[in-house]
This record gives structure tokens, C-alpha cells and sequence, in this order.
């Protein structure tokens, strides 16, 4: 059987990428626009789109003011399979990581969020919302809530910092594994806003569930990240 030619847009991809790895184009450069891709390489505008549609699907790029193409950072590496906490460790410390709270609520909980504390409805919960930077790139918001009665004082304390240790810390609450889900959804307005991308636009959610020794769940959480910025990944031992 005589295999298909690679198409065209999917060969100036390579050629593009080829140029990121050996950095004549570095991050956050902006990539060429479908014109001038259209005119290097002898191709209709479609198939430049094609390109740059591909190469932000791969994560070496993303998109800003809805039609510039930028060059993405390198993608930091989460592994899942021995990571309870992004913030505390598993994470590529080639980068710097900021936190910055975006909002925090004390309220009672409603019967969704009672069922996955386990906790009796209407019981008092702190709900905050976070956004995580990756060597001066926004990477994702992470909304989380946890029982208010077994973190008091929380909204007084430095929550610029990753949480799972201080809980422990200052708590005496220690995590000791999660339960994580992972899938690709089309961001919400406010998200995309707050990640500087143009809705609609899609990216990754990261739901995940910390718990203690009992089994008891300490947080449940939110991380909507952009596509561009993490390659997650996991052991698996017989």
C-alpha cells in the first residue's frame, strides 16, 4: 500500500517547529501571519491557517487579540503519578512559579459541594480563586474550596503560596493522595478573560480532589489550564 504525502500545512509546521527548537523563533515571538506563511511558502491562505491552527494544537503556540499567533514557552512537565500538588512539587523548577489570589468567599455550602466534602449541608466553606504563573505566563485559575471550621483564620493567612504543605504546617492536616480527572473543554467567559484568551476558545480542565489519611477530602478543586503550557503525564506499575 503506498502511504498518503504528508499534507503541506502539517510539512511548514515541522519546518516552524524545527525553527522554535533551535531558537531563531523564541518565546512569545510572534509567529508570522497567514499572509506572509501564505507568500514564503507558496500556499493559499487556508493551508497557512492550517499551519498555525496545528502548531497551537501541539502547544508551541498560542493565540492573542483573537488572530496573532505567539510562540509558546516550553511546556513544564506535570507528572500526576507522584504529584499530589502542582505548586509543591512535581513541577519543572527551570520556572519560576507566582500565585495570585483572585477571590476569596466564605459561604455555606451548597448540597454538591456538602456531598464532596462529605460534610451536612449549609456548613460554612471558604472558596477561593487563584491564578498560577509560570515564568511570567499565565498558566492556569485554580478555583478551590475546603471546610471552613478545619482551616480557620485561612482568608488572614499568605495564600500566595502552595497550600498542601501549609495545610499540614499550621493545620496539622496531611494530604495523602488525590483523585484526579482530566478532559478538554471550551473555556468559560470569565476564565478565558482572566488567561487573556479570546473566547470561544478551548483548553484543559484539571479536576482534582486532595484527602488525608482517612480518606476524608481536604479541597476540592478547579484548574483550568491553557493547552500551551503543561505536558501532564503518569507511571503506571503492576
Amino acid at each position: 500500500m503506498t502511504s498518503k504525502p504528508t499534507p503541506k500545512y502539517m510539512q511548514i509546521k515541522s519546518e516552524l517547529a524545527e525553527e522554535i527548537r533551535q531558537g531563531a523563533l523564541r518565546s512569545h515571538d510572534r509567529l508570522p501571519s497567514e499572509r506572509a506563511l501564505s507568500e514564503r511558502f507558496g500556499v493559499s491562505r487556508a493551508t497557512a491557517r492550517q499551519t498555525l491552527i496545528q502548531l497551537e494544537k501541539e502547544g508551541l503556540a498560542y493565540t492573542k487579540d483573537r488572530s496573532n499567533r505567539f510562540v509558546a514557552e516550553p511546556s513544564v512537565d506535570y507528572d500526576l503519578s507522584t504529584t499530589i500538588s502542582f505548586f509543591a512539587t512535581g513541577i519543572d523548577r527551570k520556572s519560576e512559579v507566582q500565585i495570585e489570589v483572585q477571590s476569596f468567599e466564605t459561604v455555606a455550602a451548597d448540597s454538591a459541594q456538602s456531598e464532596a466534602l462529605m460534610i451536612s449541608d449549609g456548613t460554612k466553606i471558604h472558596k477561593y480563586s487563584r491564578i498560577c504563573r509560570v515564568g511570567n505566563k499565565l498558566a492556569f485559575v485554580e478555583e478551590e474550596y475546603v471546610q471552613a471550621d478545619r482551616f480557620p483564620d485561612l482568608k488572614s493567612r499568605n495564600l500566595k503560596r502552595p497550600l498542601v504543605p501549609f495545610f499540614e504546617e499550621v493545620y496539622g492536616v496531611k494530604a495523602t493522595h488525590s483523585r484526579v480527572a482530566i478532559s478538554m473543554i471550551g473555556f468559560p467567559p470569565h476564565i478565558a478573560e482572566t488567561l487573556e484568551l479570546t473566547p470561544p476558545c478551548a483548553g484543559i480542565l484539571m479536576e482534582q480532589t486532595i484527602l488525608d489519611s482517612q480518606n476524608k477530602p481536604i479541597s476540592i478543586g478547579r484548574q483550568y489550564w491553557r493547552g500551551d503550557v503543561a505536558h501532564f503525564s503518569g507511571t503506571i506499575e503492576r
